[in-house]
């Protein structure tokens, strides 16, 4: 029942898309000062596309702000990965007090939130000359510590013996942590893409601080105000810009559930 009305909300938007202008206004008047209350409906009575056809068709700047968030998704996950792996990697075979020690304070930076580090990313930004543009959202998510410590504990999963196995053919390091670490850990990778793509999909906090120009801002900035006039449009968009991460989800729950699962019992055990 609990999960039912947590998808409550997502089923509203559902029916409000494909509802029209004129019935949306009778059921939320109370929104707009009209009334004294606000109901709603499960199955409109004259079921129209207009709101996404306006969308599709009639508002280009949707396309804009759309591929912005995509871009900077799509940038920052694939920063992540090429930062962020070999970074695990390091630490996990780096064995001893500093490597620990290290590692530690590392992970602490991963407990604070973004506003305690806001002031400072601001002003490294601004020295390099990056603010107002998009390297200024991706350049610091890029280094992020979330993937590093997810992707580790795979690492540090791994049997020593498959590493002595695999040293008595090949003496590379390269070679040992393509051929074996990553396809091991591989399910920490796919979980910490997937969760990365949720969370940098609906970024709010980073483009208001870092970009002004109205042409960079992703679609989380852009959000129509709810008025008498566009509330059939504001439907039709807030399901459009759900639909990926709803599909991500759809796609890669196992691969999230094998990625962050795994870790428990580890975990509880230790």
């Amino acid at each position: 029942m609990m999960c039912i009305l947590s998808c409550f909300p997502v089923l509203l938007l559902l029916v409000g898309s494909v509802t029209s202008q004129g019935e949306l206004l009778v059921y939320l008047q109370g929104m707009f000062g009209e009334g004294d209350k606000v109901s709603f409906l499960l199955f409109p009575s004259f079921p129209t596309l207009k709101g996404f056809l306006e969308l599709f068709l009639d508002s280009p700047e949707f396309y804009v702000m759309f591929w912005n968030s995509a871009k900077l998704a799509g940038c920052i996950l694939a920063g992540q990965m090429l930062v962020s792996v070999p970074a695990a990697w390091g630490f996990s075979r780096w064995h001893g007090k500093v490597g620990s020690l290290l590692f530690s304070i590392y992970t602490v930076l991963m407990l604070l939130p973004f506003q305690v580090t806001m002031l400072s990313n601001y002003t490294v930004i601004q020295r390099l000359g990056m603010l107002d543009t998009h390297a200024a959202i991706i350049w610091p998510a890029v280094f992020s510590t979330f993937p590093v410590f997810l992707v580790y504990r795979y690492f540090i999963g791994i049997p020593e013996e498959i590493y002595e196995a695999f040293s008595l053919e090949s003496s590379s390091r390269l070679r040992l942590f393509w051929h074996i670490g990553v396809p091991m850990a591989m399910p920490g990778v796919k979980a910490a893409l997937l969760l990365g793509g949720i969370e940098y999909w609906n970024m709010v906090e980073q483009p208001i601080l870092f970009l002004k120009t109205p042409s960079l801002w992703p679609y989380t900035l852009c959000l129509p105000e709810a008025n008498s006039e566009n509330i059939s449009y504001l439907f039709a968009f807030s399901l459009a810009v759900l639909a990926p991460m709803c599909l991500v989800m759809f796609w890669g729950r196992e691969e999230i559930q094998e990625g962050i699962g795994a870790l428990a019992p580890k975990d509880l055990g230790e």
